[in-house]
């Protein structure tokens, strides 16, 4: 073999060692990543109690935050302290998390953590047992048949942007979400609820998907002249000693009554019982089966999707909808309406007015006022 073949094939074999080097370099991340994606699991963890957790404390029947009443077994009657919110102005405008739920950030004993605006919750603010354990929070277990809800909680304060909220109801559950990979514990969720009774203190509460923003606002609910917006009744109605902000609107040309959840991703969520009515008006494109995060842990679910829904003046193609049991603990007659419905738009609810207000989509992209 001559000389000038020996200098090809040495060229030869080091170009091909240089290509699978390179493409080892290229291509292990990914294969690592999802080898750890694929060893991820998101799991519910439940604590039995709290009182024997370093650095909880546990409240007198009578302190400074409430006055127990009434102690009995899964009931239980409570006179609050007043609760105070402090505006540096009448409006307070904060950036809205990346999240398909409307979260925004918060502090309480100079820690950050996200809040959900879920107005499904019906009492002011809940804390879950991760938040009691990192703030030491004070806490009075309360024996109950709901899993979700084992207490009351004392928090002396929790700032949002320039507001300031001191002494606000709160109770705290057990349970919480935790991220496991490889076995080990990566991620726990520490969840602070700002529920419908908090909402219900302003005068309304806008949610700006566009330019994700929150405004709490304790002036009256005014829409500047150059915008159009669509105005549905709203009203806060008990059930069970639950309030639910509920909206009339027509979904799929029918005027329909619905839960409005601040804090629901998707954007239809329903029973089996209100789907066999529902599905009627409907054509569906896909279905799989799924889970669903719940605060008491994971639901199965049915995931529909539908070529394309109407809801009030709004065209949705491609819509999510969640199924749930008929022996849900959500109940037969579950049926929410979610924040996937409005993620192109911005929304009010007017407590003062009793209104539910979605401006037109039109052109807001172009009118982005006051980003972060």
């Amino acid at each position: 073999m001559c000389k000038k073949t020996y200098i090809t094939l040495i060229l030869v074999i080091s170009t091909l060692c240089w290509v699978m080097i390179q493409c080892v370099i290229f291509f292990t991340p990914t294969l690592v990543d999802k080898a750890i994606k694929s060893t991820e699991h998101i799991v519910f963890v439940q604590n039995t109690n709290l009182e024997s957790m370093p650095g909880v404390q546990i409240l007198d029947a009578n302190n400074s935050t409430f006055i127990v009443l009434r102690n009995e077994p899964n009931r239980i009657d409570v006179k609050w302290k007043d609760t105070n919110i402090f505006l540096k102005e009448p409006k307070c405008r904060v950036k809205k998390l990346d999240s398909p739920i409307v979260q925004v950030m918060a502090e309480i004993n100079n820690k950050q953590y996200p809040v959900i605006i879920d107005s499904g919750f019906n009492m002011y603010l809940m804390v879950n047992d991760v938040t009691v354990i990192e703030n030491e929070l004070k806490i009075f277990p309360v024996e109950t048949k709901d899993p979700a809800f084992a207490g009351l909680c004392n928090v002396e304060k929790i700032k949002i942007g320039d507001m300031t909220i001191t002494n606000p109801q709160c109770l705290y559950m057990l349970g919480h979400y935790e991220k496991h990979i490889l076995g080990q514990t990566k991620w726990k969720q520490s969840k602070i609820i700002f529920g419908l009774e908090m909402m219900r203190q302003f005068k309304y509460v806008l949610i700006d998907n566009i330019s994700s923003q929150v405004e709490f606002s304790m002036e009256s609910f005014g829409s500047e002249p150059n915008e159009t917006w669509q105005h549905y009744q709203m009203s806060l109605e008990k059930e069970n000693n639950n309030t639910r902000a509920m909206i009339e609107i027509p979904i799929a040309g029918e005027q329909t009554k619905i839960m409005l959840d601040t804090g629901a991703d998707g954007c239809f969520s329903m029973s089996q019982n209100k789907w066999e009515e529902f599905s009627k008006k409907l054509k569906v494109i896909g279905e799989t089966n799924g889970q669903a995060q719940m605060l008491h842990g994971w639901e199965d679910v049915k995931e529909i999707t539908v070529e394309e829904l109407v809801l009030g003046e709004k065209y949705i193609t491609g819509a999510h909808i969640q199924i749930f049991s008929n022996n849900s603990k959500l109940g037969p007659d579950f049926f929410m309406l979610g924040m996937d419905c409005f993620k192109d738009t911005v929304i009010v609810l007017d407590f003062e007015h009793n209104l539910f207000w979605v401006r037109q989509a039109t052109d807001l992209a172009a009118n982005k006022k006051g980003n972060f």
